[in-house]
């Protein structure tokens, strides 16, 4: 979403002409006009689509100076 300079996936184009549904992290859905939204590039949805280490791990890393 170029708007709110976030990633949003589209969940539903069946909205209106001019409005697709989208959904940001799994948690908020709207609607959203087509015009404030662009395709992702392929490697914005591999970056996107790679697992990302958890949180915990993160920490743990960042404790014993890994990461």
């Amino acid at each position: 979403n170029v708007k709110k300079d976030r990633v949003e996936r589209v969940i539903s184009n069946r909205f209106s002409n001019t409005r697709v549904i989208t959904e940001c992290h799994k948690t908020e859905e709207g609607s959203v006009q087509t015009k404030n939204l662009r395709l992702a590039t392929s490697e914005e949805v591999e970056s996107y689509l790679a697992p990302k280490p958890s949180s915990l791990l993160r920490r743990i890393g960042s404790a014993l100076h890994l990461v």
